[in-house]
């Protein structure tokens, strides 16, 4: 289970819970959609753990399921891998490696994710977030279309890869990278501001441009111009005052988001300048066209004058400062069968520090966050199953959220 401190076993580490009295930083704040019918969320209850399944990844930083119910975990290579793990096991062979178009020489850089289209099984189609390598595109923030090969479901057809979005990118850093298919079938992907620090290109306030932004896209359809379409209910979808794959935008570094399986609510976590870590949560009747603040505020703090105007932006519902770390790593709420401890829990992470919160819905339907829990893991991603079990990746290994004692 967790823990810095205590190894208990080579596969489990016990987790280790910082004072309250120690929590300056954290920040629990209500939510501004309804509250919904679930057991409230007890914080001073909150206890996780980490079960090692597999090890000996090289940077592994995301992890995904095919949905073929074939039990097979995909693991993200930074360097331009991805590797299937079948009970504990890796596969010798890659799944796909495009490792030479890919650039991973920065410390942001490289393939950041992968997501399956819904229609996997029928289709065969798969959909990476990395940055580009060669030629004019290089350094560009890119999503691109893959398929697996006619003949082996565990190998992929590395010459199918298509271009889908390339984003020339001013600096290495803040590259997002996470490409995800919501519950409406559309493809969303995560892009940075474009980098360096403060966002000296003024990006997270630009609609216009689609740095500093979630984007979705509708990748079973294409324009004359495009090789995807644009949904009709995208709040730029005319083009006028920002960009039409726009989503949302005010985004420093959205390196992770998710949906919550069951209520389809959005939880975006973006990562901080200097001071303040933060988790955004979006009702999903009220999904599209916020503006997450940045760099007006970093968090609810304001960030380049003292007194800012938040009217407008959607403020996070949890943060903390760098007292606690230096960078979030968002994750899922958890929806599988295994844990009924942490049902209807959002679990997020700090890359830096290895500390786990546990947050949800107290009985006045008001957001709290646990204590965190410390770990001696530095956690890249989280990632979920077809069964809505939990997962993360960390230090070269894949590991499966288990409750604690």
């Amino acid at each position: 289970m967790f823990g810095g401190s205590q190894r208990v076993s080579r596969r489990r580490w016990r987790a280790t819970a910082i004072s309250t009295a120690t929590m300056i930083g954290l920040w629990l704040a209500s939510n501004s959609g309804a509250a919904q019918d679930v057991t409230p969320f007890d914080p001073a209850s909150f206890s996780v753990g980490l079960e090692l399944v597999a090890e000996g990844l090289e940077q592994p930083v995301h992890v995904a399921d095919a949905g073929d119910e074939s039990g097979r975990l995909f693991v993200v290579e930074q360097p331009g891998r991805i590797r299937i793990v079948v009970d504990g096991e890796i596969e010798a062979e890659p799944f796909l490696d495009i490792t030479e178009i890919v650039e991973a020489g920065g410390s942001e850089q490289g393939l950041l994710s992968v997501a399956f289209h819904p229609d996997y099984v029928e289709n065969g189609e798969f959909f990476v977030g990395y940055t580009a390598k060669e030629g004019e595109g290089a350094g560009n923030n890119t999503i691109a279309r893959y398929r697996v090969s006619g003949d082996d479901p565990n190998l992929a057809d590395a010459s199918s890869g298509e271009v889908l979005i390339s984003v020339e990118d001013p600096f290495p850093n803040h590259n997002g990278g996470l490409v995800l298919f919501g519950p409406d079938g559309y493809l969303y992907a995560g892009l940075g501001d474009g980098g360096s620090g403060g966002d000296p290109e003024e990006n997270g306030q630009n609609p216009l441009t689609l740095l500093g932004s979630i984007l979705r896209i509708d990748v079973d359809s294409e324009t004359d111009e495009l090789p995807y379409a644009i949904p009709d209910d995208n709040p730029f979808a005319d083009g006028e005052a920002g960009r039409p794959e726009v989503w949302a935008y005010g985004l420093r570094n959205p390196w992770r988001f998710s949906f919550d399986r069951e209520t389809g609510d959005l939880y975006v976590a973006d990562v901080g300048q200097n001071q303040i870590e933060e988790v955004n949560m979006v009702a999903a009747d009220e999904l599209g066209g916020q503006n997450y603040g940045w760099n007006p505020t970093e968090g609810t703090q304001c960030f380049l004058d003292e007194d800012c105007d938040t009217d407008g932006f959607t403020l996070p519902v949890a943060e903390y400062s760098h007292d606690f770390g230096c960078s979030v790593t968002g994750g899922y709420v958890y929806r599988g069968e295994s844990e009924a401890e942490l049902q209807g829990v959002y679990l997020f992470a700090d890359y830096c520090s290895g500390l786990v919160w546990g947050m949800g819905r107290d009985a006045n339907g008001e957001f709290v966050t646990s204590e965190p829990l410390e770990t001696d893991l530095n956690i890249s991603s989280f990632g979920e199953d077809a069964r809505g079990e939990v997962y993360v990746t960390a230090n070269g290994g894949l590991y499966q959220v288990i409750a604690g004692s």
